[in-house]
């Protein structure tokens, strides 16, 4: 990637020109901690899952060959450690409970889990015990899910987002979160 300007810029410019899996097989450990690290609004992360078209499959394989360049948690990390600014509140102030996030990655499955009490949440690595919601998804649909680009709803419906415990809470889930593009 070029230096002065921003990876995922680097990274969008090059697929335009080169092609996505091209530019996924130049990317190095570094380049994808740099791209972690720019990612702060779901419209950033739109862009990233968005690079390679509107193909799902393709944009999976893409995703993934991206994590398994540094590994999961660079980029997890980094989605879950936003979250919580995400979070609308108002609309879940009279809600409390844990929402466990196993999440699938080329490394091997990865836990998260976001507290929510008194319209605030807080987020962390690892299972957080008694769960009220626990929520399997794979990292690709994870990072779509936080884009805005894919309905929790719909997902769970055809299976992609699996949900166990407090259906209920879970179903007022994707109405607590600001997806929007900045």
């Amino acid at each position: 990637m070029s230096e002065g300007t921003g990876v995922l810029d680097d990274l969008l410019a090059e697929a335009a020109a080169s092609g996505p899996d091209a530019v996924v097989d130049r990317l190095g450990a570094d380049d994808v901690a740099r791209l972690a690290q720019e990612i702060s609004t779901p419209g950033e992360l739109r862009r990233l899952v968005e690079f390679a078209g509107d193909d799902t499959r393709m944009i999976d394989r893409l995703v993934e060959r991206i994590l398994g360049k540094a590994g999961s948690d660079l980029l997890l990390d980094r989605v879950f450690d936003l979250m919580p600014g995400r979070f609308l509140g108002d609309r879940l102030r009279n809600e409390r409970g844990t929402i466990e996030w196993h999440v699938t990655t080329p490394d091997g499955p990865k836990v998260y889990h976001l507290k929510i009490a008194d319209g605030v949440a807080e987020s962390g690595r690892g299972a957080a015990g008694n769960p009220r919601v626990t929520l399997t998804l794979s990292a690709p649909d994870l990072l779509r899910l936080c884009a805005g680009t894919l309905n929790g709803l719909t997902a769970f419906m055809k299976g992609s987002i699996k949900l166990n415990g407090d259906m209920l809470f879970g179903a007022k889930l994707p109405a607590a979160f600001d997806t929007s593009a900045e």
